[in-house]
């Protein structure tokens, strides 16, 4: 058997790929936790932004249940920018919290809502969410990434699309 060896060197094989910023807009209700880490990337090399809890009281998720966690945040990326709901790897290995149906469509006009999902056995942790933890990651299609621009509720609501606020299987089954 012959095996060939390849003369490049590691420096030819490193790729360099701008990363493009586009402009996401926001607004803020009510119950939204205004937190330094809210809807921004931890470090330049970030794929993710964080996604906090915009709760009143702390709730908690028994093993095998689900909640739909509220943010205060409303978003309206542009046409054809989708966003991704991804977990948060500390949650999911030292808690068994996970988030599921993860897509924000780039016509949605509503709340974003994290559905966390407690994987934990019956017999396992119950979990509590606290106001303001970080409870998800978001995440647009690479080599993307949001420059998030607060606007009011009124200048949001001129944003609106045929879809608007209907999520969670209003397009059907």
């Amino acid at each position: 058997m012959i095996f060939l060896q390849s003369e490049k060197t590691l420096e030819s094989k490193i790729m360099t790929i701008k990363i493009e910023y586009f402009p996401v807009y926001y607004t803020k209700l009510p119950h939204y936790a205004d937190l330094a880490c809210n809807l921004t990337y931890a470090t330049s090399g970030s794929a993710c932004f964080d996604i906090c809890a915009a709760l009143n009281t702390p709730i908690s998720i028994a093993p095998g249940e689900r909640f739909k966690c509220p943010t205060g945040i409303k978003i309206a990326p542009q046409n054809p920018f989708w966003c991704r709901i991804n977990g948060r790897s500390g949650l999911a290995a030292n808690h068994g919290i996970i988030p599921i149906g993860g897509i924000i469509d780039t016509d949605y006009r509503g709340e974003i809502m994290v559905i966390l999902l407690n994987t934990n056995p019956a017999d396992g942790e119950t979990y509590t969410i606290n106001p303001g933890d970080k409870i998800a990651q978001g995440e647009f299609p690479f080599p993307y990434k949001a420059d998030f621009q607060e606007i009011s509720n009124e200048e949001f609501d001129k944003l609106a699309t045929s879809r608007g606020s209907n999520g969670f299987g209003s397009s059907g089954r």
